[in-house]
């Protein structure tokens, strides 16, 4: 029998879809005249690049989510996974203030894959919790989610689900004039100062594009401890044990220690137009340092020392632990448009990623990553005048990960993969038919010991049921394969950042993923009135045969004191639910109701152990109610998480939190210019929310209330 948090999500998926019903009905009432009379301006729709064949997000059967414009401007923050928090399905996997990945119904690291601009990041943040994403979600125009199984087209890696950032590096026309837009902020979340700036312009067949940003900021404030005390230390405290008062002395108030941040970042971009298409390249450098906060490595170093000379070293604000990252990528891109009433285009993408970064303890350079990536893909695009369309696509990757340092805990290696795929759609009457298919192999090479080669094989189908022009039911299956990552295979040592001791296990056999899921869309965005709500409703049910995880042992390795983590292979199920309402109240009000929620458990159920798939977001629901009037828009957004009881073997659970946000921004002229006055003010009940999907939720809970503020001018 479910229990009743579980009729939540239930309850919240009936109202969606009576909702829905109610939608449908005026939708089908509303008359030609009336749309004659719509007075609202249309809106253009924008293609989603992770659809091969020009389709709107509406559009595509697989849930997909596209943050631009305004509303990307206000989530934007120093992490991806912070970013995209808001958005429906998607939770923020924090490792301080520094990191933060997305994690996609329950799914992360090397299962949601992450994109700048169609091609792998290929940068470390999948080798650990603690490793930042190599993007800078400042600098994006539009962020793509993909929300399920998209390792047809993207590879193994893409098995629960891609994160597209898109920017403007690699200009696609020329500009009439020079254009570009300039913008600063600061945030007391944690005293950050950020400026970006991008430029583009070109004549003739020549264009060009510029951008750089700037970001700095010191410890993240909160609004009380640091460090969870637990029920055992409280208990050891009314005792007088020692452990509790190194504790307290190592405990921070009010803020979290290490946790500053710099970061700088620049590109560049060249591209020659013409009207059949347009080949282009661009380099990009980043440089970011950021600490680890203040956590179970540092406190069991006090515990051996006794010394105060640690304790005046936190006091202080010296640096414990950081990462120093560095990373330049070059890209290159091109399109071909031939005109012909078969083939449609041929696009194609080559980029190459250095990427490295130094552990830095107490000071002195340890542990040093790097990843030297290639990637390509080319694809070709046909459209067969109404009956099949379709895509054909290649894609070559390799991968030199090494680890070098007194704390490798992962065997250098290479990885090739090679994948070709074919997506084809139809379409008759109300009905439409998505069909796809990959074949990919995967070999992964250590340094040293035995090579690891992998057969994987995908297959995909969709059917959607449009009741009227702007709203369709859809039932999709997706059968995927992913192969085990190095670290999963190799992975052999002690990490200090992570405070983890990790094994891996070079006999996993590859995961199988069956995704099955049901959705309703409805969006008109030419209507007016109640014709205009926008609903979304999916429900799915994700089983994954050999699912490779870490499993936290209950073991302590006697040299490092870490808790052991062994990869292994377990059977799992993953099942929930999303739904989002947008009604609009008036011309300028509108009201959305949202709700997401996910479920995972192993198969099979093993005496005295737990059958919870650890670090999963607990179910949350909220509502956000918006304005838009004529120079300026705000919007107050309000979300309950539930509390985690769920947290799996020998990991902490989390309390529920509610988390209300309020942002706001004015339009007006600026020496002649576009400017843009903004202020987000975030967790405004000041809530301890620490985040069931981190590691790190015992010693680094997020921002306490804030305020960010901010000016950008268009040029």
């Amino acid at each position: 029998m479910f229990s009743e948090k579980y009729r939540v999500n239930t309850l919240a998926l009936a109202i969606a879809c009576a909702l829905s019903s109610v939608v449908s009905s005026a939708t089908s009432a509303q008359t030609a005249d009336n749309k004659a009379d719509n007075k609202k301006e249309t809106l253009e729709e924008i293609n989603v690049t992770v659809s091969p064949l020009a389709k709107p997000a509406d559009a595509v059967a697989a849930p997909v989510s596209v943050l631009n414009g305004d509303e990307l401007r206000k989530s934007a923050a120093a992490t991806l996974g912070q970013t995209l928090n808001s958005q429906l399905g998607v939770a923020n996997a924090s490792f301080g203030g520094g990191v933060g990945l997305p994690v996609i119904r329950g799914q992360s690291a090397n299962r949601v894959k992450v994109l700048n601009d169609n091609l792998d990041v290929a940068d470390a943040s999948n080798t650990s919790s603690d490793h930042a994403a190599s993007i800078e979600p400042l600098l994006a125009n539009s962020i793509e989610i993909l929300r399920g199984p998209a390792a047809l087209r993207y590879g193994s890696g893409a098995i629960g689900g891609v994160v597209n950032v898109i920017d403007g590096r690699i200009p696609a026309r020329v500009p009439e004039q020079i254009e570009g837009a300039l913008e600063m902020r600061h945030d007391t979340a944690n005293s950050q100062d950020a400026g970006v700036f991008r430029v583009q312009g070109g004549a003739g067949n020549l264009a060009w594009y510029l951008d750089g940003v700037y970001r700095d900021n010191g410890n993240t404030q909160i609004p009380g401890l640091a460090i969870r005390e637990h029920q055992e230390h409280d208990h050891e405290e009314e005792l007088g044990g020692e452990e509790e008062h190194h504790e307290d002395e190592f405990n921070s108030n009010g803020y979290v220690g290490n946790t500053s941040a710099r970061a700088k970042s620049g590109s560049a971009g060249l591209s020659w137009v013409t009207e059949s298409g347009f080949i282009g390249l661009s380099v990009n450098r980043l440089e970011n340092n950021y600490g680890i906060p203040l956590g179970a490595h540092e406190h069991h170093e006090e515990e051996e020392l006794g010394q105060e000379e640690d304790h005046e070293e936190e006091e202080h604000g010296e640096e414990a632990v950081r990462i120093d990252l560095a990373q330049t990528r070059y890209d290159l891109k091109g399109e071909h448009d031939f005109g012909d009433d078969y083939w449609d285009k041929l696009s194609f993408r080559v980029g190459h990623n250095d990427y490295e970064h130094v552990e830095i303890e107490h000071g002195e350079p340890g542990t040093r990553f790097t990843n030297k990536a290639w990637e390509s893909r080319i694809e070709l695009t046909h459209d067969a005048g109404g009956e099949w369309r379709g895509a054909y696509g290649l894609q070559l990757s390799r991968k030199d990960f090494a680890a070098i340092g007194d704390e490798a805990f992962i065997r250098p290696s290479v990885t090739d993969s090679v994948g070709a795929f074919t997506m084809k759609e139809r379409e008759w009457g109300n009905w439409h038919l998505d069909l796809g298919a990959r074949l990919e192999t995967v070999s992964v090479n250590p340094e040293y010991g035995s090579d690891k080669d992998f057969d994987l094989v995908g297959l995909s189908g969709a059917l959607q049921y449009f009741l009227a022009e702007h709203q369709h039911l859809s039932l999709g299956l997706t059968s995927v394969e992913r192969a085990p990552v190095a670290e999963e295979l190799f992975a052999d040592g002690a990490h200090l950042a992570e405070s983890r001791y990790i094994i891996g296990d070079e006999n996993l056999d590859k995961e199988n993923s069956l995704n099955l899921e049901l959705g309703y869309h409805h969006h008109n965005k030419e209507a007016s009135g109640w014709h205009a709500a926008k609903v979304e409703a999916n429900v799915f049910y994700n089983r994954i045969a050999d699912y490779i995880y870490a499993a936290n042992t209950g073991g302590v390795d006697p040299e490092s004191e870490f808790d052991i983590y062994r990869y292994q292979n377990r059977d799992a199920t993953f099942y929930g639910a999303e739904a989002s309402v947008q009604f609009p109240l008036s011309d300028a009000l509108s009201l959305t109701l949202f709700g997401d929620s996910v479920r995972a458990s192993f198969d099979d159920r093993i005496a005295g152990e737990s059958s919870d798939v650890p670090r999963l977001p607990p179910l949350r629901y909220g509502f956000a109610l918006g304005g838009d009037y004529d120079n300026w828009n705000w919007q107050w957004r309000t979300a309950h998480a539930l509390a985690q009881t769920k947290p799996g073997a020998f990991e902490e659970a989390t309390d529920a939190y509610t988390r209300m946000d309020l942002t706001a921004q004015y339009n007006v002229k600026l020496a002649g210019n576009d400017a843009v006055l903004f202020a987000n003010a975030r967790n405004l009940l000041d809530e301890d929310i620490r985040n069931a999907t981190s590691l790190l939720r015992d010693y680094a809970p997020e921002a306490g209330r804030s305020i960010e503020a901010g000016v950008r001018f268009h040029f």
